[in-house]
């Protein structure tokens, strides 16, 4: 199981926002930029493409069945999220010239249709770029009765230039509007009261002030989304329509360049080869953001965060000027193999007029931000006569681990944490799952032997309709205690398969949202392995992620589309809002297959129905009662509203009414929150010794102190209130209670009976 990555240090990806990129008549001269073409070496991945998918994937269908009219819209839809630039014309134009030919086309790995609708796009966007940039600079009227739909996602593309004229007068109007919004302080003068500071518009002068600051800013934000059309390269249009094509067959089947396939094997491992550094664009110039403790940069004492990238040299080759150049260019530049030297020409933050060449070795990072993380929390009893130390972890992913590593994975990063949790005295444990959107399908199956003795954790049925069971064999247990997974609908895949299989175990108790994500299946990174199509000395390959298996739990249920199903929900705004397996398109449907018959040892810890019900119950009162639950309710409440909000008024007087409402709303929302702050169990972090290591070289490097090993953090006060994971405490801290009054009446009946 494969997730998509998320965020990557060092790699600062550019996301192309097309959304806002603009079609007109004049500046035709903005169109001369080169067209894109493909290669002969992009022709021939998509042809491998086309028969992977049909050999590999579990539809077993042919490009050839593909729904065409639909490929064509949904590249569309990619290019032009918010139907802003092409026009119904441009639509109907490319089915009626595309759609009998195209299934030809992508068979023969024929990338003509794609690049031909890009390089459309492409000028259309430019051109309308120039148009706005022009229109900004001329008065708007804040004072229309009008409304304006931001997200036109499922509204049709414009019917002509006309229309399309109109639509950007308003979104124009809704942006200057925005910006202005933000510089306007509900604070007011001292003097007034606050009924009339909210009330008061901005006078003509400061209005004229804030309008001219607002123009300023939208103007540098189409003008960098200028630079990165322009900076748009064939492969990025490769990428595009490919994975389009690979995502008509399902939702997780994609398609990875070489540059995409380097990212995803970085979040697959947690780890990368350079020089540990964060970098962003700033209006043109790399700049340093973060140095990541520990790693050749931090290591060199040379760099400093904003110290700004003017210059990237190969060991004693020639200076490279990166000024402007793409971002992910410069990472490229300044990325290498392990024990090589990388030169930066620096303009140190602190003193810019000085000038630096820095050498640096790159090296192996590691990305412990990315890994398992724990605490330990003091969570009092019912009767509040006793506390209950009770363990978090955080699994951020299920991640393996990187080539030529034997340690690092999941499941040893868990266990560890384990058992410094037991050593710290742990009665029971909390496994947060809610930002875990899965990883690698082996992970899962040994994570979730941690539990259990031994027995089934996950089915897998290819598509041939052969069913492999996968089983625990490893008779150690890690934890035998309370064990509850906090889980969300963001809790996708490998999260899905442990939470099911523990919860068909009756492990362990299942917290959160009422279902998870849905993804009920897997799919194997395939390298293009067609010789012809690379030079020998190139190692490296595009490659496509593909699925090709579904799996199910020990019980023969699918997870697909309907997730694992929580024993004690709890209000989340999340259940309102598209992000679950079956509001993707060409998810794939859920079925079911013969469960496994297995037989737990009878002395293994499980839950017992009345322990689940009573828990339940108790739960379900508190959430009746408990004001941190009051304040949930009317959090979800309002963001429900907000994102059934469709239409905006263009009309600053009332946006300014609004913007107070909001405005007051969430001032009672953070005073409501720092109130239940107090409720907060005190907690102590408990770190990976690989994180302690990291940490110690960083301070090291830094000449700071360095703590002595063996040392606990110290215990922190409360700063906020995460009212699921506490709610999950108290549920454990209750389950604690009820097994050890079970234990207890056993023992009574126990020495009764042998009286007797």
């Amino acid at each position: 199981m494969i997730k998509s990555c998320k965020y990557f240090l060092l790699l600062t990806w550019i996301v192309l926002s097309f959304d806002c990129v603009l079609f007109g008549k004049e500046e035709l001269a903005a169109t001369e930029d080169k067209e894109l073409e493909p290669t002969k070496l992009m022709q021939g991945e998509a042809r491998w493409l086309a028969e992977a998918l049909h050999r590999a994937h579990y539809s077993k269908v042919s490009v050839e069945k593909v729904d065409k009219k639909e490929f064509l819209k949904t590249y569309m839809n990619r290019l032009d999220r918010q139907r802003l630039y092409f026009l119904e014309s441009d639509h109907e134009g490319y089915l009626k010239t595309f759609l009998p030919t195209i299934g030809t086309y992508l068979e023969q790995g024929n990338l003509f249709p794609g690049f031909r609708i890009y390089n459309d796009y492409k000028s259309k966007a430019l051109i309308r770029l120039s148009w706005v940039i022009a229109r900004l600079q001329k008065d708007f009227d804040l004072n229309v009765d009008a409304t304006f739909v931001p997200d036109r996602e499922k509204i049709p593309w414009p019917k002509d230039e006309k229309e399309a004229d109109e639509i950007w007068e308003k979104r124009l109007t809704y942006e200057m509007l925005a910006e202005v919004l933000t510089q306007i302080d509900l604070g007011g003068d001292e003097n007034s009261t606050e009924v009339e500071n909210k009330t008061l518009l901005p006078d003509a002068e400061k209005l004229a002030e804030f309008t001219k600051e607002a123009r300023g800013r939208i103007t540098k934000r189409y003008e960098r989304w200028d630079k990165n059309i322009r900076e748009f390269e064939a492969s990025d249009v490769q990428e595009m329509y490919l994975t389009t094509l690979s995502q008509m067959f399902d939702p997780h089947t994609t398609f990875l360049n070489i540059k995409e396939r380097d990212r995803f094997n970085q979040s697959m491992h947690n780890t990368f080869v350079g020089i540990g550094a964060v970098l962003t664009d700033e209006d043109g110039f790399c700049t340093i953001k973060e140095l990541l403790p520990g790693g050749p940069a931090e290591a060199c004492r040379e760099l400093e965060p904003e110290d700004v990238i003017l210059k990237v040299a190969q060991a004693d080759g020639d200076f490279v000027e990166v000024v402007n150049m793409k971002l992910i260019k410069i990472v490229e530049l300044i990325k290498g193999p392990k024990d090589t030297v990388v030169r930066l020409f620096i303009k140190p933050g602190k003193n810019p007029s000085d000038r630096n060449t820095v050498s640096i070795t790159r090296d192996r990072i590691k990305l412990t931000a990315n890994l398992a993380s724990a605490s330990i929390r003091e969570v009092p009893a019912p009767e509040g006569d006793r506390t209950y130390p009770i363990g978090v972890i955080e699994l951020p992913s299920f991640y393996g681990a990187a080539p030529g590593e034997a340690k690092a994975k999941a499941t040893d990063d868990l266990e560890e944490l384990i058992g410094k949790l037991k050593d710290l005295g742990a009665e029971g444990i909390v496994l947060d799952l809610r930002r875990n959107g899965g990883g690698f399908l082996s992970e899962a199956v040994s994570l979730a032997g941690l539990f259990i003795s031994r027995g089934p954790v996950v089915q897998v049925k290819s598509t041939d309709g052969k069913i492999r069971k996968k089983f625990d064999f490893n008779p150690k247990i890690a934890w035998e205690g309370p064990l509850a997974l906090l889980v969300s609908r963001y809790s996708a895949s490998a999260s899905e398969i442990v939470a099911g299989a523990l919860q068909n175990h009756k492990r362990a108790l299942i917290i959160g949202d009422k279902a998870t994500h849905g993804k009920g299946t897997v799919q194997s990174m395939i390298e293009m392995n067609a010789p012809n199509l690379y030079a020998l000395k190139n190692d490296k390959r595009s490659a496509a992620k593909i699925t090709i298996q579904k799996y199910y739990l020990p019980s023969g249920t699918s997870t697909q589309n309907v997730g694992v199903i929580a024993d004690v929900p709890m209000p989340s705004i999340n259940e309102f809002l598209p992000i679950g397996e079956a509001d993707l398109p060409h998810a794939m449907k859920w079925d079911e297959i013969p469960g496994v018959n297995y037989r737990r040892p009878a002395e293994e810890f499980r839950i017992r129905p009345e322990e689940s019900k009573q828990l339940l119950e108790t739960s379900l009162k508190r959430q009746r009662e408990k004001e941190e639950f009051a304040y949930l309710r009317k959090n979800v409440d309002w963001y429900k509203g907000k994102r059934d909000q469709k239409e905006f008024s263009l009309n600053l007087a009332k946006r300014l009414e609004q913007k107070t409402k909001d405005e007051d709303f969430t001032k009672e929302l953070n005073e409501e929150m720092t109130e239940l702050a107090a409720k907060t169990f005190p907690a102590r972090q408990v770190r990976l010794d690989v994180v302690r290591s990291q940490d110690r070289r960083s301070r090291e490097v830094r000449g700071e102190k360095v703590e002595e090993e063996g040392v606990a953090e110290k215990m922190e006060p409360p700063t906020n209130l995460d009212i699921r994971l506490h709610e999950s405490l108290r549920i454990v801290s209750d389950w604690i209670l009820l097994r050890e009054e079970a234990s207890k009446v056993a023992k009574s009946v126990e020495g009764a009976e042998k009286k007797s």
